[in-house]
């Protein structure tokens, strides 16, 4: 039994990194039509269509509906891990299991974000002029992220009125700080949990 589990742990890894080359090839526009794209779509999109409906996991344009998708098969994987291993399993370890998954989502979401509002800052700061009306990347991204951008900000600032980059600071050191104390908490809760006697 312990050689089954392995053997379906090593296929759920397998899958679960086709799954991200296939969300990497969908960012690159050149290659998202390529063979290897269309390979990857067929055997990829089926499992990640079932999370692209998650209203919670769409910010603006931005959906992060395939990092459910991952942190379901690397759970899993890790499961059947420990099974091939003769581990024993334990509600608390389910739980912990559970924890670990909300845990991994928010705290992805959280890095993206950190990571879109840095890019966005880093361009603010090469160049002088912060806005360009005909770039229209440029646009279409500070459309989606400045409302969120601005709430975060105003948060710690008492509502004052904030430039575009110093909303931007505010922003991405608050959530580099909650992204570190959410990640602390869990992993202490995760520890706790898992823990319990049987």
């Amino acid at each position: 039994m312990n050689v089954i589990f392995g053997i379906i742990a090593t296929v759920l890894t397998i899958y679960s990194l086709l799954c991200f080359f296939r969300i990497i090839l969908t960012w690159i526009p050149e290659m998202s039509y390529s063979k290897a794209a269309q390979f990857l779509a067929g055997i990829c999109d089926p499992y990640m269509n079932i999370f692209r409906g998650i209203k919670w996991l769409r910010m603006g344009s931005f959906d992060f509906s395939p990092a459910l998708g991952l942190c379901l098969l690397g759970a899993f994987s890790s499961l059947f891990k420990m099974l091939s291993n003769g581990g024993m399993i334990s509600i608390g370890m389910i739980i912990a299991m559970g924890i670990q998954i909300i845990s991994s989502i928010i705290s992805s979401l959280l890095t993206f974000i950190i990571i879109v509002f840095a890019v966005r800052l880093l361009v603010i700061l090469m160049n002088r002029n912060n806005y360009n009306p005909s770039n229209f990347m440029l646009n279409q991204l500070d459309s989606s992220i400045s409302p969120l951008v601005y709430r975060i900000a105003k948060t710690f600032t008492a509502g004052r009125n904030l430039t575009y980059k110093t909303a931007l600071i505010i922003s991405i050191v608050s959530l580099v700080a909650a992204n570190i104390i959410f990640t602390f908490i869990s992993n202490i809760l995760i520890n706790i949990v898992a823990n319990l006697p049987v």
